[in-house]
């Protein structure tokens, strides 16, 4: 997978999380906060799952470090 695919695959799921939580208007708050944390647990796993196939390709991106914004280079 490349980081491209990577980017579509993660929009559509964030695109069918927005559905399901869309679909969860007519519940009562407390019992629709409690779905959205599960659904957002499973959301992240899935996008975990999606980064490690990118990251598997690409090892030696992980180990490059952010330079400090106080270095300009």
């Amino acid at each position: 997978m490349d980081g491209y695919r990577y980017l579509v695959e993660r929009n559509r799921l964030m695109f069918e999380f927005e559905d399901q939580v869309a679909k969860l208007k007519h519940l009562p708050r407390a019992e629709r906060k409690a779905k959205i944390a599960g659904m957002q647990v499973e959301l992240d796993r899935k996008v975990a799952a999606l980064y490690s196939e990118v990251a598997e390709q690409f090892p030696g991106e992980r180990i490059k470090k952010a330079r400090p914004i106080s270095d300009p280079r």
